[in-house]
């Protein structure tokens, strides 16, 4: 199984965000502890290093990237996978990026706080707790 983080997930785990991070974080635990397959998009990598490194060093930011590549994988994205998500109709040019994603690495679902965003997407969104009911532990 396949399951594509969005960024909010990620950053929630990475930033300790506190309203989000034990559901975030028990996502990325289960789907370890199923043997699922995690996967981030390219660009949301780049925006997750952006971010770590304010406030730390350049060293210290891509340890953290290192970090994620050692649980997650990165689906690309190519041209024409940029040139679909734009004419997807999403009201957020970024979500269609991740919806484009996960579809390209042929993820079962998504996994986001905000599903709404990905009313348009081929890849059905759950949240945390959807997620979480839908995948029970071994």
């Amino acid at each position: 199984m396949r399951v594509f983080l969005d960024t909010n997930i990620l950053l929630d785990v990475l930033l300790n965000r506190p309203a989000f991070v034990a559901d975030s974080e028990a996502v990325i635990l289960r789907c370890e502890a199923v043997g699922a397959e995690m996967y981030v998009a390219w660009h949301g990598l780049a925006t997750a290093y952006y971010l770590l490194k304010r406030g730390r060093t350049e060293q210290q930011a891509l340890s953290e990237v290192d970090k994620i590549l050692a649980w997650a994988r990165v689906a690309g994205g190519t041209d024409q996978d940029a040139r679909r998500a734009r004419h997807l109709g999403f009201d957020d040019f970024e979500d269609s990026l991740q919806a484009v994603s996960a579809e390209s690495c042929g993820a079962a679902w998504i996994v986001t706080r905000n599903t709404a965003d990905f009313s348009k997407s081929n890849v059905p969104a759950l949240t945390p707790a959807g997620f979480l009911k839908q995948v029970p532990a071994p």
